[in-house]
């Protein structure tokens, strides 16, 4: 097999994964607006700016990472390839759902629970599968990951800090707040730990950015497995 043709598997393979996190973590955001127990932190957040302007909950979302990623670049923190398609894709897989009407609120107070929970697991491995391709964190995750580096904090810590202060700028918006939103807010950071340390995720490991992966497909550096 050619270098290049090497090369296109390679990064093949990671866009797909990086394409399947986007989708388990949009799904899992759905299933937590559908549980009608809360939104999760940045889903409230999303939603508030969704009411509060004519756009719609993927939209604001698509909005809050263009600026967590303008805000990043203007700190000279290049962005990745994944960052640029995080922006995009979950916003977009979020709406997507939404519009197919494939979900829908349980009657039982049970299931609403049971969904809600999914929900949280199913954002969890979203966030592992496209952080572990390294081909750039996304516009929040990426801060997550600079603050558990500079702090040393535990991931789940500074992701429970995070969710925190999106359910309070979403609540002031008039998103939907309620016991799950205190639960995603106190689980998924623990929840995403559990599934890094499962997964043996290294978060010191670097990400490629745009020049990365730019000199490792014109063939100026060995591309990662």
């Amino acid at each position: 097999m050619s270098k290049s043709n090497n090369l296109a598997l390679v990064y093949g393979k990671k866009i797909v994964m990086e394409m399947l996190g986007f989708f388990l973590f949009a799904l899992g955001s759905v299933l937590y607006l559908y549980s009608d127990l809360g939104l999760n932190p940045w889903g409230i957040l999303h939603q508030g700016i969704s009411f509060q302007t004519p756009l719609t909950i993927g939209q604001a979302t698509q909005i809050v990472g263009l600026l967590l990623l303008t805000i990043s670049v203007l700190f000279k923190i290049v962005p990745g390839v994944a960052t640029v398609l995080n922006m995009i894709f979950i916003g977009l897989f979020t709406d997507v759902i939404i519009n197919t009407h494939i979900i829908s609120t349980p009657d039982s107070v049970v299931l609403k629970y049971i969904m809600m929970l999914l929900g949280n697991v199913i954002c969890a491995y979203g966030m592992y599968f496209y952080l572990s391709q390294h081909l750039g964190a996304g516009p929040r995750d990426g801060v997550m990951l600079l603050l558990q580096r500079v702090t040393k904090l535990d991931v789940g810590v500074v992701r429970v800090g995070m969710e925190v202060l999106a359910v309070i700028a979403g609540y002031l918006m008039g998103g939907q707040f309620g016991i799950g939103t205190i639960l995603s807010a106190l689980l998924l950071g623990p929840t995403v730990s559990l599934v890094f340390k499962i997964h043996k995720y290294d978060s010191s490991r670097s990400h490629e950015n745009l020049f990365d992966t730019f000199r490792k497909v014109f063939g100026k550096v060995k591309a990662a497995p």
